[in-house]
């Protein structure tokens, strides 16, 4: 076998090898697995405030968790 030939069989058969470790790579990543696929349950269900914003030209569902809203104390003064 001369050495032109030899270097091209070893160039298509690097090239061909990194083509299925890509693919396997690409079969494995696309593959779930039950850890990844479920998500964590929450620790206790959080109370929620949702309303519907109208101020767009498509009406916006907003959605805010109760200890987020600021709630006023005494005389109009904000609690953190």
């Amino acid at each position: 076998m001369d050495p032109i030939t030899a270097r091209a069989l070893w160039g298509v058969t690097s090239i061909c090898l990194s083509l299925v470790v890509l693919a396997a790579g690409v079969v494995y990543a696309r593959t779930g697995s039950p850890e990844r696929d479920v998500p964590p349950a929450p620790l206790e269900v959080e109370e929620v405030y949702s309303y519907t914003c109208y101020c767009y030209r498509d009406p916006v569902q907003v959605t805010v968790r109760t200890h987020q809203i600021p709630r006023l104390h005494g005389r109009g003064h904000r609690s953190p």
